[in-house]
C-alpha cells in the first residue's frame, strides 16, 4: 500500500505504544488513522522485558492481553540478593483484592511489539514501512492541517499528528518542546551510576536455582545486576528448549565505554564481578555464558517533554494562528533509567488514554463544530496531556528512588569518631526490615503495578 495524500490521524512510529494508539482509535470508532514507520520492519530485539498489571489492563481493552498472557511468564516477586541476605522487596500476589492480574509479566519488548503488530494487521490497521518522516509544518491553506514529508518527497496532509517515535523524536523537537530532567539532575556518568548500562540476552552454564517467577536483583557495593529467566523460545538461534536469561549491568565509568555489542567474553566479567557469581553459595559451580544471543548498550538518563500536546508553531513570515495539533506518547514524551521496567508500560496507557479525547476531537473537526468559536477543542486534549505528563513525573520520581535506594556505596564513615555508618550496611537492615513485613512488600508492589498510577 502506497501512501495516501491526507489521514485523519497519522501515527509516527510503529512500536508498542503507536500500534496500542492505532488500535484504540479503531476501538473508538475513528477509523481513518496511519502507521508509519522508518524503520523496514519491527524490532527483533529489545531492552524492555517487563508489563505491569496496569498496562495489561489498558492492554484488555483494545484485545490485546490474553495473547501476551499466552506467551508470557508471570512473575510473583522481586528479589534483592547480596552474599549475606535474600530480600523479597515485592510481592504481587496481594494485588488480587485490586486487579485480575495480581503478577507482573515477563515478555520481551519485541515479542509483545510482534503481538499487537499482529492483531493490528488481523484488525486493518494500516501500518506502512519503511516510510521516514523527515519535516512537519502547518499547511498553508489551512493552518489547523498539518503537512508531513517523507524521504521519498511525498506530502501528507494530517488533521492531527502522534509523535510515538522514541527519544530522539522529530515530531517533538518540531513543535519546538523542550526535552530534559524534572528536577533538572545532569545526566553524566559523575552524577547518575546508571549512565551507561549493557543489557543481554544469553544461555548459561550452572544457571542459578532461583525462582524463575522471580526478578532477581544482584546488588553488589556500588552497582548491580539484574537476573530474569525469560519466557518460551524467543530467539531462533537459541537451540530449542534452551532457556534464555535476561542480564542487565550498570558499567562504572572506571570500565570505559562499553562495546556496541557485548560480547560472550564482556558479559562474563560482568557476571563475574557483580552478577550472580557474587551472591552464590561458596563451593558453588560458576555461572558461565555459553552463548549471546543478543546484547546491547545504551545511555540512561531522565528526560520529559514539557508538553505532551501542542500545536505546531508557525514561521514568522507567516504569522497568524498556531498550525496543527501533535501529541507526543511513549519515549517520545518520557524517558528514564530502567528500574522498575515502566518505560514501555506508561507509554502504552499513554497511547489507550489519547484514544477517546482525540477520536472526539477528529469528529468534531470533522462535522464541522470547530468553526464556533465558543467550542474548545483542545480543552480535552489538554486535560490529557496534562494528567499524563504528570503519570510521568511520578514515575520518573519512583524510578529514581530504587535507584538510589539500589546503588549505595560501600564506603564506612565515623561519626563523632567512633561510630561507623556504611551505606551498604544501613540500607540491607533497614529494607529486611520493612519487606519482613507483607504490608510493605505488597506497597512496593503497588507502586511498581502502576495501578496507584495508571
Amino acid at each position: 500500500m502506497s501512501l495516501p495524500s491526507t489521514a485523519d490521524v497519522l501515527i509516527v512510529g510503529a512500536g508498542p505504544a503507536g500500534l496500542s494508539l492505532a488500535l484504540a482509535l479503531q476501538k473508538e470508532g475513528c477509523s481513518d488513522v496511519l502507521v508509519v514507520d522508518g524503520a523496514v520492519q519491527g524490532e527483533s530485539t529489545s531492552r524492555a522485558v517487563a508489563v505491569h498489571a496496569a498496562t495489561i489492563e489498558a492492554l484488555d481493552t483494545i484485545g490485546c492481553a490474553q495473547p501476551i498472557l499466552d506467551a508470557c511468564r508471570k512473575i510473583s516477586a522481586t528479589v534483592i540478593r547480596t552474599k549475606d541476605y535474600v530480600i523479597e522487596t515485592a510481592s504481587f500476589t496481594p494485588l488480587a483484592k485490586y486487579t485480575k492480574y495480581p503478577f507482573m509479566v515477563a515478555i520481551p519488548q519485541h515479542v509483545t511489539e510482534k503481538i499487537v503488530g499482529d492483531i493490528a494487521q488481523e484488525r486493518n490497521v494500516h501500518v506502512l514501512r519503511p516510510h521516514k518522516v523527515i519535516a512537519v509544518k502547518p499547511n498553508a491553506a489551512d493552518s489547523k492541517l498539518t503537512d508531513v514529508s517523507f524521504e521519498d518527497g511525498h506530502v501528507l496532509t494530517a488533521r492531527f499528528v502522534v509523535g510515538a517515535d522514541g527519544a530522539h523524536s522529530l515530531i517533538r523537537q518540531s513543535a519546538q518542546i523542550s526535552w530534559a530532567d524534572p528536577d533538572g539532575d545532569p545526566n553524566d556518568t559523575e552524577h547518575n551510576l546508571l549512565a551507561q548500562m549493557i543489557v543481554a540476552d544469553v544461555t548459561l552454564e550452572n544457571p542459578p536455582t532461583w525462582p524463575r517467577d522471580n526478578i532477581n536483583l544482584v546488588a553488589s557495593p556500588g552497582n548491580f545486576c539484574l537476573f530474569i529467566a525469560l519466557p518460551g523460545e524467543p530467539y531462533p538461534s537459541v537451540p530449542a528448549g534452551e532457556p534464555v536469561f535476561r542480564v542487565a549491568c550498570a558499567i562504572p565509568a572506571a570500565l570505559g565505554e562499553p562495546p556496541h555489542a557485548p560480547d560472550t567474553a564482556y558479559v562474563q566479567k560482568l557476571l563475574d564481578a557483580w552478577g550472580p557469581n557474587v551472591v552464590l553459595p561458596a563451593g558453588a559451580p560458576r555461572v558461565t555464558v555459553k552463548q549471546t544471543a543478543w546484547s546491547s548498550r545504551f545511555r540512561t538518563r531522565s528526560s520529559i517533554a514539557s508538553a505532551f500536546f501542542a500545536r505546531l508553531p508557525r514561521s514568522d513570515e507567516e504569522g497568524g494562528a498556531l498550525g496543527g495539533p501533535i501529541a507526543l506518547v511513549g519515549d517520545a514524551a518520557h524517558i528514564h533509567p530502567p528500574m522498575g521496567g515502566q518505560g514501555m508500560n506508561l507509554g502504552i496507557r499513554d497511547a489507550v488514554k489519547l484514544a477517546m479525547p482525540l477520536t472526539a476531537y477528529i469528529r468534531a473537526t470533522a462535522s464541522g463544530s470547530a468553526v464556533d468559536g465558543r467550542v474548545d477543542l483542545d480543552g480535552p486534549l489538554r486535560q490529557w496531556a496534562t494528567e499524563r505528563r504528570g503519570r510521568a513525573q511520578t514515575v520518573i520520581r519512583l524510578v529514581k528512588g530504587l535507584q538510589r535506594a539500589l546503588i549505595v556505596p560501600d564506603t564506612t564513615r565515623w561519626v563523632l569518631g567512633f561510630i561507623p555508618v556504611n551505606p551498604v550496611w544501613l540500607r540491607n537492615t533497614v529494607l529486611r526490615i520493612l519487606c519482613s513485613f507483607q504490608w510493605w512488600r505488597a506497597r512496593s508492589a503497588w507502586n511498581i503495578s502502576g495501578l496507584g498510577n495508571p
